[in-house]
């Protein structure tokens, strides 16, 4: 199955039924939308109602889409500064690393004469 953002989008509408409507309500309208429209509707997906959202079979895509939906819209201010800080320190050491791999100053250090 390829991992589509359409597919993930499916995976995530079928999802939210399951959630309380007091947190479906927390996500802009305008949001739920834009999955609504841009979703595979031709693809099946099936939440296995004995397993818990943990234990759901779905893409990195849709894990990925609900990290963002519970930092922006479910977690408390703690939370959301706690995920926040760590987004901030794994985006400066993939910047560092960039960085030192790709650093001009040391391009033509290993180069043979």
């Amino acid at each position: 199955m390829e991992d589509t953002y359409e597919k993930a989008y499916k995976e995530v509408i079928e999802l939210l039924k399951f959630f309380p409507k007091e947190s479906v309500r927390k996500i802009p309208k305008e949001k739920l939308k834009l999955y609504l429209r841009n979703m595979d509707r031709t693809y099946d997906y099936q939440v296995d109602i004995t397993k818990s959202f943990d234990e759901q079979k779905m893409s990195e895509k849709t894990k990925a889409i609900f990290a963002n939906i519970f930092r922006d819209y479910w977690a408390t201010d703690y939370q959301r500064e706690r995920i926040l800080a760590k987004e901030n320190y794994d985006k400066q050491k993939r910047e560092e690393e960039r960085r030192n791999k790709y650093n001009p100053d040391d391009i033509f250090k290993n180069r043979k004469k």
